[in-house]
């Protein structure tokens, strides 16, 4: 299980690179993922360091959480609302847990967390991180803490406040 676990860690930092942009582009590509039951936009970098900055900044608590499923997939209910809504928004299914201007929110980079299904448990969607603690405090997955940042900066989230 470990295994499966460590080899969904490459494929976590591809899949949000694919999703990244290049910082001279012009024009701002959105990812969309949750916050708080609620469709966001974002832009994702990620960058997987163990300096003494990474440190600092995954101590303040920001964190993104990619879902899989037991075989290290993103299950399809992940998905299915994002693609519904924004239907030509690249997204990985990614939650927030905290967004600019929220209470808590501490600026910088988000530290990757992934959520791994149990085997044998039915996926739903998870679109806000008390979903996903519910989750793990339940049974029904495992949250793995990784050293990779992302940065994300949100897009639009005027109507989130």
């Amino acid at each position: 299980m470990k295994l499966v676990r460590l080899a969904t860690i490459p494929a976590t930092i591809v899949s949000l690179l694919a999703f990244a942009q290049p910082s001279s582009a012009n024009a701002v590509t959105a990812n969309s993922g949750f916050y708080d039951h609620q469709i966001i936009q974002y832009q994702a970098t990620a960058e997987v360091t163990s300096s003494p900055h990474a440190a600092r900044l995954i101590s303040k608590g920001n964190i993104v959480f990619h879902i899989v499923d037991a075989s290290g997939n993103i299950p399809a209910v992940q998905l299915a609302r994002l693609h519904a809504a924004l239907p030509n928004d690249p997204t990985a299914g990614n939650v927030l847990n905290f967004i600019p201007t929220e209470v808590g929110y501490s600026g910088g980079a988000w530290n990757l967390q992934i959520f791994h299904w149990n085997p044998g448990v039915t996926p739903v969607e998870l679109s806000k991180d008390d979903d996903i603690f519910a989750a793990v405090a339940a049974g029904q997955g495992t949250l793995e803490v990784t050293s990779t940042l992302v940065r994300c900066p949100v897009i639009d989230f005027a109507a989130l406040r």
